[in-house]
């Protein structure tokens, strides 16, 4: 277990983050990257090659949020926001009967201004064998503001592996991320195409699934149940979705976004719907709308590119 002066010895990094809107986290030495799994609440380390799907790599790609602090030149510390907009975090460590006990990380949704648990610092690496590929900005390790690292994993024998946060370190290696810049685009991607259904599905369909939407225009009262409009679907396409809505509302120069939790930041729903059947909310916000700002940042980015050290 590391020592408590080394912990306290670890300097912030924070200039790996700095001006970098998008980024994807790479296990030190590794294909494998942090990747907000399907079901809409989990992580997990996965790879990704050239034909791994739209999904796949738009699920690996993090929106960074860096807190706004006049007084500080750098902020100390960064929310990370994934594809179905919720952030990487852990339970909180704060009451917990066994807070020196190993949690998993997970996708949560920000209910507080302030959650220590969905705030993370890089830190610095010891020794000299620390070296990231040719398109990382820096290896670092990840601290959350309870003081847990987020730790990787290259254990093959699992396609997927969860991911923990632990309140220690003992293999510096097993905690080494390296981040990598998403570059931007002004390019828009398409919505999957929806799949053909097969024999199972016709036999089988999918359950009912709720959702609930609101237009821009009553953005203001979003606290107000009556104002939200609710239409049940079957399956995950988000294409099928977009265009049942457009028929409700008349109208289909819109981006369906998703917020997770009464803080959380608006974020353009891009891909399939998450498996879990959880209502989900959308705001939907018209193509010339001064809050839709968002760039579609993975269009642009080859995740198969160079990821071994130089």
């Amino acid at each position: 277990m590391e020592s408590l002066s080394n912990v306290l010895a670890r300097q912030p990094m924070m200039e790996v983050f700095q001006e970098v809107e998008f980024a994807a986290l790479r296990i030190w030495k590794s294909g494998s990257y942090l990747h907000a799994d399907e079901d809409g609440r989990s992580v997990y380390v996965g790879s990704l090659s050239r034909d791994g799907g739209g999904d796949s790599r738009h699920c690996a790609v993090w929106a960074v949020e860096p807190p706004i602090d006049a007084a500080a030149p750098l902020p100390q510390y960064v929310r990370l926001r994934g594809a179905y907009g919720r952030y990487l975090g852990a339970p909180d460590s704060y009451g917990s009967p066994l807070p020196f006990l190993s949690v998993d990380a997970a996708q949560r949704d920000r209910d507080r201004v302030e959650m220590d648990a969905i705030m993370w610092q890089p830190v610095a690496c010891s020794g000299s064998d620390v070296v990231g590929g040719r398109d990382a900005r820096g290896v670092v390790l990840l601290r959350d503001r309870y003081g847990r690292y987020l730790r990787g994993s290259n254990n093959l024998l699992a396609p997927r592996r969860s991911v923990p946060v632990k309140p220690y370190v003992v293999n510096e290696h097993m905690f080494r991320w390296e981040v990598v810049r998403v570059p931007l685009s002004e390019a828009r991607p398409e919505l999957p195409i929806a799949a053909q259904s097969g024999f199972v599905a016709a036999c089988f369909p999918p359950l009912l699934r709720v959702i609930e939407f609101v237009g821009e225009e009553d953005l203001d009262n979003i606290g107000e149940g009556e104002i939200w409009t609710t239409v049940e679907t079957r399956g995950r396409s988000v294409r099928l979705l977009k265009e049942k809505i457009a028929k409700l509302v008349g109208y289909d120069d819109f981006t369906m976004c998703v917020s997770a939790g009464r803080h959380g930041q608006f974020t353009p729903l891009l891909i399939d719907l998450p498996r879990s059947r959880e209502t989900l909310s959308i705001v939907l916000l018209r193509t010339n709308s001064e809050v839709l700002s968002y760039v579609a940042a993975e269009s642009a980015w080859d995740p198969c590119g160079p990821h071994k050290s130089a």
